[in-house]
């Protein structure tokens, strides 16, 4: 199997002997022709990197053997070396990648070392400028589908490539950490497998649901079997799996993820998700120009705000019907983009919604807080990070119901919430919460300011060590020593079972994924009224003819 292999290049460094905190920076750059087998891997022609390596201070060598790991006891203030691997990362946006970036950060002040692979070639700039993160970040960019800066790309996919082998035998870690089950993520955690390294695993995304979504509607059990077959047979290679919602967990464990499955908390940054950011000027620009409202009527007018990538598993039909249920006195913002915009802007009356575009940051937390409520009619969400830096903002939530928001959010106390593709109970969910935004924004602050980042820092810190003890503890680790043929074993036998599953995936469920968007069930009930509402038109004018020929 021929793929590009990463190598070790120096840095800038004028002394080969570096301190304990940058002596494991290198960089990777990729040549072609190699194979995964240890035996073949070719080492770098510049060495000088992994002469640091094995020159490091003892004060934090791990005893790492030659073929795998080999664990000494770790307290919970030593530095580890953590490997990442997460298909999506900044700049491309997402709550995944929200939540990372906080959390990484957080590592990073603990000095451990964290090296990510990701396909997403414009990560390396997010550490630019940060001294703590230049210093104990750095990352394996490998070939992927064209990630952009925005949320303009609905599927984040990186290749599966047997340089992740390479990448994880060069860094070394005491534990990796795998984001969700595509078949980069799968074929990352069968290699740490083969090493015999301390796997954590964390599930984010509902893809069980997104199967209902873009499968075919005949194939969906089928595809939904072989989806969870799949995600079993590599969730039980890890020694702790995550998730960031009870209500998944309790999915993922109905499912046969080994138990139990463990909650990860959720923070939102409050301070920059503040109701001190609201600002009539953002306000203003969330109307757009097509109306040309008078500032007193953008400051009359109750404006709501909807945040999230634009795909077809966030509802935004159902949003389009809900819309025209509501007082006309209500405007609509839509800040976000996606591949789906196309099919669902023309949904919307354009003197009633604006789509903004991309936000981020500063002018992403004033738009927050210079609406009056946040709408979200999305089902599909684990978690959803929206909902928390909208009540950060001050901004009560009127949404879709979702098992997920049961651990924060008090229906009647930060909004309220609708049956999901209930129009009746939509409309009155909007009509309570615009009775009472007073009572609700005060709530929603003082629930938000709960969850910290801080807290869910400390929860994965300490997982990470958990995960590590769990693993040696296992009597199969006990024996540290691996002779290379064995080493060789493990690998081909992993690697085997990841390429049967994918190909499982590749039959049984490739075939049937939508090419043409997926029409959901707000676009069905359209359809539906507009079909009625034509039979209505041809039955009146039907009886309207038979009357003047009468006449």
């Amino acid at each position: 199997m021929l793929s590009s292999f990463a190598t070790a290049t120096s840095s800038s460094s004028s002394s080969p002997y570096e301190t304990s905190r940058s002596w494991w920076k290198f960089n990777f750059t990729t040549n072609s022709c190699a194979t995964f087998f240890p035996s073949s891997v070719s080492l770098p022609q510049d060495t000088s990197a992994i002469n640091r390596a094995e020159k490091r201070p003892k004060s934090i060598n791990h005893n790492h053997q030659l073929y795998t790991n080999g664990y000494t006891h770790h307290d919970n203030d030593e530095p580890l070396r953590i490997l990442i691997f997460a298909e999506s990362f900044p700049t491309f946006t997402s709550g995944v990648t929200r939540r990372f970036k906080e959390i990484i950060r957080r590592l990073a002040k603990r000095q451990h070392h964290i090296h990510v692979i990701t396909g997403c070639k414009n990560a390396p700039t997010w550490v630019e400028g940060n001294e703590l993160l230049e210093e104990y970040v750095t990352f394996s960019i490998l070939p992927s589908t064209d990630f952009k800066d925005k949320i303009d790309c609905a599927c984040p996919f990186l290749f599966p490539n047997p340089t992740i082998y390479s990448v994880i035998r060069r860094f070394s870690p005491d534990v990796v950490h795998v984001i969700e089950q595509t078949p980069g993520a799968l074929l990352c955690g069968a290699f740490a497998k083969a090493l015999n390294i301390p796997i954590v695993w964390s599930s984010h995304t509902n893809i069980d649901f997104y199967l209902s979504t873009y499968i075919r509607l005949g194939a969906i059990t089928m595809a939904t079997r072989t989806y969870q077959f799949i995600r079993l047979k590599h969730l039980m290679y890890s020694s702790i799996n995550l998730t960031v919602s009870k209500d998944f967990a309790d999915f993922m464990e109905h499912t046969g993820v080994p138990h139990p499955v463990i909650v990860w908390k959720t923070g939102v940054d409050s301070e920059l998700f503040n109701p001190t950011q609201n600002s009539r000027s953002m306000r203003y620009r969330m109307f757009g120009t097509y109306n040309n409202f008078t500032e007193e009527q953008m400051d009359s007018i109750t404006l709501f705000l909807c945040v999230g990538r634009i795909s077809p598993e966030k509802n935004f039909e159902f949003l389009s019907l809900v819309l025209e249920r509501i007082p006309s006195q209500t405007f609509l913002c839509i800040v976000g983009d996606g591949p789906f915009r196309n099919t669902v802007e023309p949904l919307f009356p354009k003197d009633r919604v604006y789509f903004f575009g991309f936000l981020a940051g500063e002018e992403l937390a004033s738009a927050y807080a210079s609406a009056d409520f946040f709408i979200y009619a999305s089902i599909s969400e684990t978690f959803g990070q929206v909902y928390l830096e909208a009540m950060a903002s001050g901004t009560p939530v009127i949404a879709a119901e979702g098992g997920q928001l049961k651990e924060f959010f008090v229906n009647g106390e930060h909004g309220y919430l609708w049956k999901p593709d209930n129009l009746d109970s939509a409309e009155e969910a909007v009509r309570l919460a615009m009775k009472n935004r007073k009572y609700l924004s005060m709530k929603t602050r003082q629930q938000a300011l709960k969850h910290s980042w801080d807290s869910a820092g400390d929860q994965v810190n300490d997982i990470y060590y958990e995960a590590i003890k769990k693993h040696n503890d296992k009597e199969e680790n006990k024996n540290k020593n691996m002779n290379k043929l064995k080493h060789i074993w493990r690998v081909f036998y992993y690697f085997i079972i990841w390429l049967f599953c994918n190909s499982l995936a590749l039959f049984l469920m490739a075939p049937f994924v939508r090419v043409s968007p997926p029409q959901s069930i707000a676009a069905q009930k359209r359809n539906k009224n507009n079909k009625n509402k034509n039979s209505f038109e041809e039955k009146h004018n039907s009886i309207m003819t038979k009357k003047l020929s009468f006449s």
